[in-house]
């Protein structure tokens, strides 16, 4: 392997660290841990989702009257229908958000190990987040303020041409502004490009690069990326390749993946579909009815319970995908980040000395012989 491998070069020895780590021997277990890590940091490949049942057979006249209900509620609002029902949605908004700062937070943390999972070849998951909650807290700031920045920078590049043009008065007679109107629109498209792909490198690089600094030197946000905008100044033509094979890349594995998911939830329907029909004949039995709040419940939680294991099952399959794209990486970045390669390539130990003699030949004399 050459000194600094091109993002060309690091692909092979990617594909081949992926072989060794997953099939030279298959561990089901390591495979389900990664299924884990898969379904909590979002790297599922393309995804899959189901399609939505057909909501005319479960729509009658009762649903149509609550339509109805709903609708007229939404243009002359009784907010004292509302109020009985309103520390329950607040709650409710309370524990979404509490799940959404979770799962944010365990992302965050199971970057860290992915990445010390790839690089040892083994994933625990409870020893792993011992390990690296500390590193992923200060991870966390970083996708806040990330987020945040991103949320401001839309806003102003989306609302200030807008506030722009309304000012100018260009909506009110957009027949007399339509070359301004379809020149603006042109750079506002442009400007939105531009600004997503932007964004998109600067979390390539805090999730592939960003996160190995802040691993290995125990350091925060603000000197990692100081550390890492130094190393990266030399070689821009190297990371600006690496940039563009990452995009190639995940378009063939979103492909790849995408025709793979299709097929295992074309086959996981099957089961569901018949315990699905069993389900309906028996509560069909038992008097339940859709109009019943418990049987409701029932299905929500039912439905939740399949979407957990579909889920499931695509993350085991891009377990592939997962490990490839880390080691990819850190292949690529390990070459030139010095602690992520003694650790890659651990120097051979050293040979240990020979064993002093334990009486050396100074301290040992033979007697001499005895005068007769």
């Amino acid at each position: 392997m050459p000194n600094r491998p091109s993002a060309v070069d690091s692909i092979n020895p990617a594909l081949l660290r992926t072989k060794q780590l997953l099939l030279q021997p298959f561990r089901f277990g390591l495979w389900a841990r990664l299924a884990v890590v898969a379904i909590i940091t979002g790297e599922t490949g393309s995804g899959g989702g189901g399609g939505l049942s057909n909501l005319g057979s479960v729509i009658n006249n009762r649903g149509e009257k609550r339509f109805a209900a709903a609708a007229h509620f939404l243009s002359d609002p009784d907010w004292s229908q509302v109020q009985p029902y309103l520390p329950w949605i607040v709650l409710g908004f309370l524990l979404l958000a509490a799940v959404l700062f979770l799962w944010i937070y365990s992302d965050c943390v199971y970057r860290f190990i992915l990445l010390d999972s790839v690089l040892t070849g083994d994933c625990r998951l409870i020893e792993g987040w011992r390990r690296w909650k500390h590193a992923g807290r200060r991870y966390l700031l970083w996708v806040i303020a990330f987020g945040f920045t991103s949320l401001v920078v839309f806003a102003a590049i989306v609302g200030v041409p807008l506030l722009l043009a309304f000012r100018a008065g260009w909506f009110e007679k957009p027949d007399q502004h339509l070359l301004g109107l379809v020149c603006g629109g042109l750079l506002f498209v442009l400007a939105l490009l531009v600004t997503v792909a932007a964004l998109a490198i600067i979390d390539l690089f805090a999730r592939d690069f960003l996160i190995p600094v802040m691993a290995f030197e125990d350091v925060g946000v603000v000197d990692g990326w100081e550390r890492l905008m130094g190393m990266m100044g030399p070689e821009k033509g190297a990371y600006a390749l690496y940039v563009l094979m990452k995009i190639v890349l995940n378009v063939a594995s979103g492909f790849i993946f995408a025709v793979v998911n299709l097929l295992v939830i074309l086959v996981l329907l099957i089961p569901l579909a018949i315990l699905g029909v069993a389900a309906f004949f028996i509560g069909q039995s038992a008097g339940m009815t859709l109009d019943d709040p418990s049987t409701m419940l029932l299905l929500i939680a039912f439905g939740l319970l399949i979407l957990a294991g579909i889920l499931y099952v695509i993350g085991f399959v891009y377990s592939p995908g997962l490990v490839f794209f880390q080691a990819y990486a850190l292949l690529f970045f390990g070459a030139r980040y010095e602690p992520l390669r003694s650790r890659m390539y651990p120097a051979p130990p050293t040979p240990a000395p020979p064993a002093a003699p334990v009486f050396p030949n100074d301290m040992f004399t033979p007697p001499e012989p005895s005068a007769v």
